[in-house]
């Protein structure tokens, strides 16, 4: 048992290597590397406090990012949160229908968790990015305003995510959804509080537990390991929307400690057990401090027999969902993002 332990073990760490051989690239996409220089011009984004960062990232997605795409319909609904650690007791979420439900049969649902470091972003910020999802990706779209940090640190984002699940899967009459086909997904922060849902047996060192399993889980250059061990988190510190730098300041404002960070909860790269997640989909990017991550919980995902596509755009960065009005490459890579999602309707 130990020698097919040991064999298994080498087989996956040849995979990881081939997978982190093969995916080197030398060369950004230009009119993302144009934007990326043009911001190194601007003050640190790490050194201002959140909530000046915050305003400036909105703005910044408004001015490059996606255009707005109508809906059928989009709702604004507060729902209420179990855990808090003050007199906030609700959280908002927003619903986009891509058709009139009550015309054609109801499409799956994406519960969709936005990236930040889980100090900024919002459901604003990503509004145009998920009614792009929907539109192209043919599915019903639930963003979840989970609260950040520092106001609040970990696991209150966490809770918050399974909390929206719950409400979700729980009242699904009303948000007119099918409750045997919703996901989960999110970029960056968001998708690692994606996979936390359907981790479950991390759960019970949390104050709330998910329900049910996501039937799928849609993930987009996931943060999946903040203790920043790898080449690529090394690497990547200079001209990109996402830096060495910026990753810990996120890491610094959502621990209570750094000494968290090697907590299967917050880095659940070094999870023992993974395979209870769902049929998954991951991206990862040539020039992103979270490359290396991405592509070694992909090749777990595969070795526990999990159903998982893995895609790879060498020249683009973290973060290119937001610059699609500046760049092409970045537009059409959102496209077929958008066309990986649609594949879960198969």
């Amino acid at each position: 048992m130990n020698d097919f332990n040991k064999e298994n073990e080498k087989n996956e760490e040849d995979e990881k290597y081939q997978e982190s051989k093969k995916l080197q690239s030398e060369q950004l996409e230009a009119k993302q590397l144009m934007i990326a220089k043009l911001l190194s011009f601007m003050p640190p984004l790490h050194k201002l406090p959140p909530k000046l960062f915050r305003p400036i990232f909105s703005m910044m997605d408004r001015m490059l990012g996606l255009k707005k795409i109508e809906m059928h319909k989009v709702v604004d609904l507060n729902i209420p949160v179990s855990t808090h650690n003050s007199d906030a007791t609700t959280i908002k979420i927003r619903t986009y229908y891509p058709i009139n439900p009550i015309e054609k049969t109801p499409l799956k649902t994406l519960v969709y968790f936005h990236g930040g470091g889980c100090v900024i972003g919002s459901i604003n910020t990503h509004d145009r990015f998920c009614r792009y999802l929907a539109k192209h990706g043919n599915m019903n779209i639930i963003s979840v305003d989970y609260r950040l940090s520092p106001e609040y640190k970990f696991p209150t984002p966490i809770c918050d995510a399974i909390d929206a699940w719950n409400y979700i899967h729980d009242n699904h009459k009303a948000l007119n959804i099918h409750p045997k086909y919703i996901g989960v997904g999110g970029d960056s922060a968001g998708a690692y509080l994606a996979c936390l849902i359907g981790l479950s047996t991390l759960h019970t060192q949390l104050p709330v537990q998910s329900k049910v399993k996501p039937q799928f889980q849609f993930l987009l250059y996931p943060m999946f390991d903040l203790q920043g061990l790898t080449e690529s988190y090394r690497r990547f510190n200079k001209q990109l929307l996402l830096t060495r730098d910026l990753m810990d300041y996120f890491r610094q404002h959502y621990l209570n400690s750094l000494d968290e960070a090697a907590l299967p909860l917050v880095s659940p790269l070094i999870t023992n057990d993974i395979s209870e997640s769902p049929d998954s989909y991951i991206l990862t990017l040539g020039f992103d401090p979270l490359r290396d991550d991405g592509i070694e919980y992909a090749v777990r995902l595969k070795a526990a027999g999990i159903s998982t596509h893995h895609e790879h755009y060498a020249d683009c960065m973290h973060g290119f969902i937001s610059v699609t009005a500046v760049s092409a490459r970045a537009k059409q890579a959102t496209h077929n993002v958008a066309m990986a999602l649609n594949k879960f309707n198969h």
